[in-house]
């Protein structure tokens, strides 16, 4: 990289860049020159500033042209064998402002330029390296959430040794269901898309593969042995001295005590915050589904009828059913004013917790996961619930006109994630709620052109967000913006329907 790109794009993502929009706001334009970005690729770049001259509000088009490319930009640390097809790629992608790969994250980082892959060869081969990358990590340790670079593919010195980190391969081991269900669902959704099943034959997928499942059964543990009623040895556990309740868990790191349902133990919520019943619905949810679809890639690309991937697809065929119908046996309530509804978190016992995070996955997301028809009665009643005030983590304040959305404790009261908002957009079909939910998130960059992880809805003594450099919003909100402007064009291209003043 050239001596003059950003050294903390953390640092340079809050500061004004021109030109500005010449919108209403002036946002500013936020791209590293092209010398500094991390990943080119002309497809993207060009589909970018087509969309963006078609759109109508210059501020919502700046937004855009700033997020869709913010993985690519500055977050593709280190790749190997992306140029060549004689080994294996592998692409190492950090979350942003924090040098570790989430496997939840980096799958969704890269999701959004997935129309793209088969126009553009490197860019496939940077979604085939995650498959692998993310196999390799799972092998190491499936109960971590993120990873640290590998030496072997380390090339810049721009950050130091990461402080805190849980061993030089991993640096954060919580138990979240959803990291292993995003590397089936990215699997299944690279195939998907481009027709290559070239990793499914191999070792390091295979071995992986096994790996989640050997996971996910030993996740289905009770915590009392069902024949002598002993606590059992728990096959995970997370334990640390805290002043956060939320960055530990119950009874010595195993958490609440749960009975075999069919369910999935997640010692840990997608935010990093640890749950407080363990069946973590939307992740059961997510991994149902991701079961599914590994499974259905795995019968249509073994042609010579493998046993060992035979063996494979029944058994996650399986685990899909068990732990989606649990879900409709365990985590469906009724609640007063909404009827049944799903609940967030369960423990098998009875107890049910009644609320949404905004981190995906949520209750929130549960159609655009494919876990529910987005008319599904049982998910409108859960949607309607947790977009409003009887979730105690929706917040709605005055600030820059008028700020809402759903958050969580990982940050604390009064500060709403722009992420609920634009799944609210993906999972509506409503005009007037996808315009309302736009003008929110253009009002909620506090003039910096890209989406915060948390931004306060009040004007007060606290800071007005949180995390400047957040790329996994970034893409999602790109995401939402091609999506309208194939379903929805009206949306952004005619001047009627845009409003956000």
């Amino acid at each position: 990289m050239p001596d003059d790109c950003p050294s903390n794009f953390a640092k340079y993502a809050e500061q004004f860049h021109d030109p500005g929009s010449g919108g209403p706001l002036n946002l500013p334009f936020q791209r590293p020159k092209e010398a500094c970005r991390r990943f080119i690729s002309n497809v993207v770049d060009s589909a970018i500033e087509s969309l963006a001259s078609k759109i109508v509000d210059l501020d919502l088009a700046r937004l855009f042209t700033n997020t869709l490319p913010n993985t690519l930009d500055t977050t593709i640390q280190s790749t190997k064998c992306i140029n060549s097809t004689d080994c294996n790629p592998l692409s190492f992608v950090i979350t942003g402002d924090i040098h570790a790969m989430w496997l939840r994250d980096s799958a969704n980082q890269l999701l959004p330029y997935i129309d793209y892959v088969n126009q553009d060869i490197s860019l496939k081969r940077l979604f085939l390296g995650l498959i692998y990358m993310q196999a390799s990590f799972i092998k190491i340790d499936p109960y971590a959430n993120a990873f640290n670079e590998p030496s072997s593919m380390a090339t810049s010195t721009d950050f130091p040794g990461i402080e805190g980190a849980y061993s030089k391969e991993v640096f954060e081991r919580k138990w979240e269901i959803d990291s292993l269900a995003s590397f089936l669902g990215f699997s299944y959704q690279y195939w998907n898309a481009t027709g290559d099943a070239s990793f499914v034959q191999s070792n390091d997928w295979m071995d992986a593969v096994e790996v989640v499942i050997q996971t996910i059964h030993e996740q289905q543990e009770p915590t009392f042995n069902e024949q002598t009623g002993y606590p059992m040895e728990s096959y995970y556990r997370f334990s640390q001295s805290t002043d956060r309740p939320t960055e530990s868990q119950f009874l010595n790191g195993i958490g609440q005590a749960v009975k075999r349902t069919g369910l999935v133990k997640s010692l840990f919520r997608p935010s990093d915050d640890a749950t407080v019943y363990p069946f973590f619905i939307p992740g059961n949810a997510f991994m149902s589904v991701g079961l599914s679809r590994a499974a259905q890639l795995v019968h249509q690309n073994n042609p010579s009828n493998n046993q060992r991937l035979t063996n494979m697809a029944k058994e996650m065929d399986n685990l899909s059913k068990e732990i989606r119908d649990a879900i409709y046996k365990y985590a469906i309530t009724d609640v007063p004013d909404y009827g049944k509804v799903f609940a967030f978190e369960v423990d098998g016992y009875g107890s049910k917790l009644i609320i949404d995070d905004a981190n995906i996955p949520s209750l929130l997301s549960l159609s655009m996961l494919g876990f529910v028809e987005a008319d599904d009665p049982i998910y409108q009643n859960t949607r309607k619930l947790v977009l409003s005030k009887d979730n105690p983590y929706y917040f709605s304040g005055t600030r820059a006109g008028g700020l809402s959305g759903i958050g969580g404790p990982h940050v604390g009261l009064n500060y709403a994630w722009p992420m609920s908002q634009i799944v609210r957009i993906l999972t509506s079909s409503d005009d007037n709620e996808i315009i309302e939910a736009l003008g929110i998130i253009i009002r909620s960059t506090d003039g910096t052109g890209f989406i915060h992880e948390s931004v306060n809805v009040y004007d007060d003594d606290g800071s007005n967000f949180t995390r400047p450099w957040f790329a996994w919003v970034n893409g999602l909100f790109g995401q939402a913006i091609l999506k309208l402007s194939k379903e929805r064009p009206h949306l952004l291209f005619d001047r009627r329907y845009v409003d956000h003043k």
